[in-house]
């Protein structure tokens, strides 16, 4: 009780500097006016030797915090203004649909004839830069202030950690490969583990793999970590004390029966550390290893009573090396949720277990109360702070945590060996990715179900630190009290117990049997093909990419869009989970929105075959493409091929092009013929290609992939001249081009126009005499 003490003394200090902005000895006072209630309380033994020890708590936190403001450096002066910065990579990639994040460790800005340093920046470079810890590098480019979003503010945030500026694509003038060290190899270690998921499962599963196994999920989209957020599932893509506490549970699992209770936390703590090192040993992994460390720690030598004292000792040592951990709300939640589970869980799951005992209907497994009772006390411990730091307080988190706890064991156990077992070879990690699919899908089903409704969440606009002091106090009084009386251990009645094993085998049938009905028509379907041409025109914002799947089930990918994320996002939607694999994949021309995704797809799918125009470009998606893709066979004008009875057909550019032509006027325009039907892809090209076309050939189609975009450069006069039945236009919503143009829609006449922008992915089918269009909206 002497520890718990100190630290409400510790913690008093800093509440008053970082809630209030009070003076540094202010949690010094207030232990002192709190001493005749704690004394007369007589809940202490020596009250007064251990409140002067809290009082100098305190005062100590107190005075490292207010003291612990971060200083401004001075080339904030220049926010706003083009400027070189030289820096230092202190962070692994972070990856966005066109850019991928790095923090910049700044030792020198450069604008005018002025020099700074100190400070650190965010630089979204290219979607294919590649840097790791350690790398130096020279940037040129407009500094500017962080954003500040609705509900929350992203500047602030980034100012608690020491970032002041972002930069947008600066031109990288100078890099310099950094020294090898221990962060930078395991940052390799990280990001190879990553495409090995990668490579084994489809995007959006291989997201939430990677941020359920090692904390990476900056590839989950926005609308997945929104649906996360509102369930109250996040905290399963982060490394949270959760992840840490189920590497140690499962070790001590298979460790009891084979070494004994006395010595299983050997290997428990190996294992913790060999996964907080693969999750990066960033501070937020350390804080969460602690986290677990304390809740396992009791456990473990059979005493669970010293977890609050432990957790007091932890947060008094963190916050004393670094006091500005005090303002971060992930650690704020961490050490929330780490006290409720200690002091208001067991209470929790004793009145469950109490309840469906009484009533032999409702009697559920042990674990479902005992589920129930962790989501129910971390809910309920940091309720506050996700009221203050979010203003919106999640009302299935209970629920959704209680659905998916033992597919998240399954999904964290697989997507660790998946990952693992792809560094020694691809094919060897399919087997467990196809297990691995289904938890992830299962949970990501249920972030969507119980995330997406409008009642999900309780909007709680107008809190504030004060509040949330003010909530903290009663709940501290309350679970101080349900850690001094612990609930007793009582024994169920023998007809509870087995009703209770009973219930569970029923679970584990019945999940089971559904696992089984989801499972056949999804992996068990015949995989020869879906029986006719589906062409699909996919939503990849501004740019083209066209899956085209032959009856029998043969891919070929013409084009890629610009974006990495978004074109295998796109292909994960179209193609099943277990298909890694593409026939071909064919480039119109090397232009970003074109071939901006192309590296990556052929870094997640085994590819047999790449085409091109014959262009080449200096662009880095086009420089990554090269690297993955060794050799790249060249068309023009009279090649064709076929796959499974489908003709592809390359109607432009001739071989002997001028390589000084316009890049547009390059792209290769393909039509796609299958039985009496044809489809025709003129890519990004322009009159003076049309004009030639028109001269060699016919070109009626049934369907007609307007040229760019739609742009206005397309003569009225070809949209008369293929006549198509439909017409498609793949565009970017709210482009800054204004595409498509006025002029072209009202050109194209009486034939129905389908827009990836407003209709989302668009789907042909035919069976070679009639087309049929499918939307996703």
């Amino acid at each position: 009780m002497a520890l718990i003490v100190i630290g409400l003394g510790w913690l008093a200090g800093l509440v008053a500097v970082g809630a209030f902005g009070a003076p540094w000895w202010m949690g010094a006072a207030w232990a002192a006016a709190a001493a005749p209630l704690v004394v007369f309380s007589g809940l202490i033994g020596k009250p007064w030797q251990l409140l002067a020890i809290a009082s100098v708590a305190a005062l100590v936190s107190g005075w490292l915090l207010d003291h612990a403001e971060l200083q401004r450096p001075a080339w904030t002066e220049v926010l706003g203004e083009e400027a070189t910065v030289t820096g230092t990579v202190v962070s692994e990639p972070n990856s966005g649909d066109t850019t991928t994040g790095y923090v910049i460790d700044v030792d020198r800005v450069e604008s005018g004839a002025t020099l700074f340093e100190g400070g650190r920046v965010i630089a979204f470079l290219h979607q294919y830069a590649e840097y790791l810890p350690g790398d130096r590098l020279k940037l040129e480019g407009a500094l500017e202030e962080p954003p500040r979003f609705e509900g929350f503010d992203y500047r602030e945030y980034l100012v608690g950690q020491g970032i002041y500026a972002t930069m947008f694509r600066p031109r990288v003038t100078e890099e310099t490969e950094g020294d090898p060290s221990f962060t930078r190899s395991l940052t390799e270690l990280r990001l190879e583990l990553d495409e090995s998921l990668q490579r084994a499962l489809p995007a959006p599963e291989a997201a939430l793999a990677g941020g359920i196994a090692f904390g990476r999920d900056d590839d989950i989209s926005d609308e997945s970590k929104e649906n996360f957020n509102r369930s109250g599932l996040r905290h399963l893509v982060a490394v949270s004390g959760s992840n840490v506490a189920l590497v140690a549970a499962l070790t001590i699992t298979v460790a009891v029966p084979t070494i004994g209770r006395r010595w299983a936390w050997a290997p428990a703590a190996l294992a913790i550390a060999v996964y907080l090192c693969a999750a990066g040993l960033s501070p937020s992994v350390l804080r969460a290893g602690v986290m677990a460390a304390v809740l396992l720690g009791g456990w473990i030598v059979g005493r669970p009573q010293s977890g609050l004292p432990a957790l007091f000792a932890a947060v008094m040592v963190m916050t004393a090396f670094d006091p500005r951990l005090a303002y971060e709300p992930g650690f704020q939640l961490s050490a929330a949720a780490t006290a409720g589970l200690i002091t208001l869980a067991p209470w929790f799951a004793h009145w469950l277990l109490r309840a469906t005992a009484k009533a032999p209907v409702l009697v559920p497994p042990r674990w479902v109360c005992e589920a129930i009772a962790l989501t129910t006390a971390a809910s309920v411990a940091t309720a506050p702070i996700v009221w203050v730091t979010f203003e919106q307080v999640s009302i299935v988190a209970p629920l959704a945590n209680v659905i998916v706890q033992p597919f998240f064991a399954a999904a964290f156990g697989l997507s660790l060996l998946t990952a693992g077992l792809g560094l020694v070879s691809a094919p060897v990690a399919e087997l467990p990715a196809l297990a691995t699919y289904y938890p992830l899908a299962f949970i990501e089903s249920v972030a969507d179900w119980l995330g997406s409704p409008s009642w999900a969440v309780i909007e709680l606009s107008g809190g504030s630190p004060a509040w949330a002091v003010a909530a903290f106090t009663v709940l501290g009084v309350v679970a101080l009290a349900a850690y001094r009386f612990p609930p007793g251990v009582e024994a169920e009645p023998r007809a509870v117990r087995a009703t209770r094993t009973s219930r569970q085998r029923l679970v584990i049938f019945a999940g089971s049997g559904a696992l089984a009905i989801a499972v056949i028509p999804v992996s068990l379907q015949l995989r020869g093909g879906p029986g006719e041409l589906e062409v699909a025109f996919l939503d990849v914002g501004q740019g083209d990419a066209i899956l085209v799947t032959t009856p029998h089930g043969q891919q070929v990918l013409i084009v890629g869009g610009s974006s990495g994320s978004r074109v295998v996002a796109q292909l994960a939607e179209v193609m099943p989970h277990w298909d890694r694999s593409l026939q071909q994949v064919v480039y119109t021309h090397p232009q970003e929105d074109h071939i901006g995704g192309l590296a990556e797809v052929a870094a997640r799918f085994e590819v047999g075959e790449f085409s091109g125009n014959g262009f080449r470009s200096s662009s880095l998606s086009y420089t990554a493409l090269a690297e993955e893709a060794s050799e790249v066979t060249t068309l023009s004008r009279g090649d064709s091929f076929e796959r499974d009875g489908v003709r592809f057909e390359v109607l432009w550019p001739p071989a002997d092009l001028d390589p000084e032509t316009d890049l547009n006027d390059t792209s290769l325009v393909v039509r796609v013929t299958y039985g009496q039907t044809s489809i025709l892809l003129m890519g990004d090209s322009e009159g003076p290609v049309h004009e030639a076309l028109v001269e060699e050939e016919s070109l009626a189609a049934d369907v007609l992939k307007v040229p760019h975009h739609g742009s206005k450069t397309t003569p009225a006069w070809l949209f008369a001249e293929v006549n198509p039945a439909v017409a498609v236009i793949s565009v970017g919503s709210g482009n800054i081009y204004g595409h498509p143009h006025p002029d072209t829609l009202e050109a194209l006449g009486s034939a129905p126009i389908f827009r990836t922008d407003l209709d989302g992915r668009i789907v042909i089918r035919s069976d070679g005499s009639e087309i049929s269009v499918s939307t996703e909206r």
